[in-house]
């Protein structure tokens, strides 16, 4: 088998079958590819439906919720391929893509990670691929203050005719070799959601691989179908991020450096995120400051933990010895 297209699925029913649909579709001589969906425990019924509609494919049910990294790797567990493909459920992918991504991670060093292009159903293309953290990009406010000094992020990044050279791309199209998945180790299951494709760019770079965005290819993606529903699900996504970027500091920085990035970050949710936190409280139909509330009430419980237990994985990973 060449590929493994691996999809982590939580509830995207919808999305999923137009993603499943587009694949059950390729009939490509160039790859053989097999298709494994991971549903993340959706517990709304759905789960047998898809299998039975799709028997061509690989149904695999997680037992709970314990995040995208953990179910991607389960979903590896599971495959054959040589290389590893994975996809968000909201993505449409062709055959062309996957064949000009598959031959881009062969002929790269080893450890390499690959995407390409993604482009909503609009026409318009995302950026999701950025830099690493650092001391003047941890909040909305500081990348806004450095947009204006050293101009959009984005444009920072190294890119020629062909090829697009981040710090990191997003895991929603991740391409790499399986030799290069078990050196790795995977991906971190300490991380709920958000910043598990930041890590696993950050330990591939290390090891002495490339990550490269791919311009002649394109996969549609429908960014945000699956998280974005309501206020609750919203503040939930905002908190995870933000706990995220913590772990991925306490992974990845040391000294000095590392105690002011957590400490300016504590400092900036709880004392600049206050006043927004009670206009919420009182202000409960304003959709955005309500979101706002209850982004902080996550994050003032995440602390209380993190200092408690001394720990800053998330309480939602399976890891997590709170």
């Amino acid at each position: 088998m060449d590929v493994s297209i691996i999809i982590v699925n939580y509830r995207g029913w919808p999305s999923l079958v137009k993603c499943l649909g587009a694949l059950s579709a390729i009939a490509d001589s160039r790859f053989s590819m097999e298709i494994i969906v991971v549903d993340n425990n959706s517990d709304d019924g759905m789960f047998n439906q898809f299998r039975k509609n799709y028997p061509d494919f690989i149904f695999i049910e997680d037992e709970g919720n314990f995040g995208f990294g953990h179910g991607c790797n389960l979903g590896a567990s599971k495959s054959s391929g040589q290389y590893l493909l994975f996809l968000n459920p909201d993505t449409i992918a062709s055959a062309d893509a996957i064949f000009e991504m598959l031959s881009e991670v062969k002929s790269r060093k080893p450890n390499s990670i690959v995407s390409c292009l993604q482009q909503n159903k609009n026409g318009s293309f995302e950026k999701p691929y950025k830099r690493f953290l650092s001391p003047s990009t941890l909040t909305g406010w500081m990348r806004a203050i450095n947009r204006v000094i050293a101009g959009e992020e984005s444009k920072l990044v190294p890119q020629t005719d062909q090829y697009i050279y981040p710090d990191w791309v997003s895991g929603s199209v991740f391409m790499l070799g399986r030799s290069a998945y078990d050196d790795l180790c995977g991906w971190d299951d300490d991380y709920w959601m958000y910043f598990e494709d930041v890590d696993l760019c950050f330990r591939a770079r290390q090891k002495g691989g490339e990550v490269v965005v791919l311009k002649s290819a394109i996969i549609e993606h429908n960014h945000g179908g699956t998280t974005r529903i309501n206020k609750k699900v919203a503040a939930l996504t905002k908190s995870c991020v933000n706990i995220s970027r913590h772990l991925f500091i306490s992974k990845h920085e040391t000294g000095f450096k590392a105690v002011y990035m957590q400490c300016f970050l504590v400092i900036n949710h709880l004392l600049l995120g206050i006043l927004p936190a009670i206009m919420g409280v009182l202000l409960f139909f304003v959709g955005s400051l309500n979101v706002m509330s209850r982004t902080y009430g996550h994050l003032f419980k995440y602390y209380l933990n993190a200092a408690r237990f001394r720990t800053w994985i998330s309480p939602r990973s399976k890891n997590y010895k709170g």
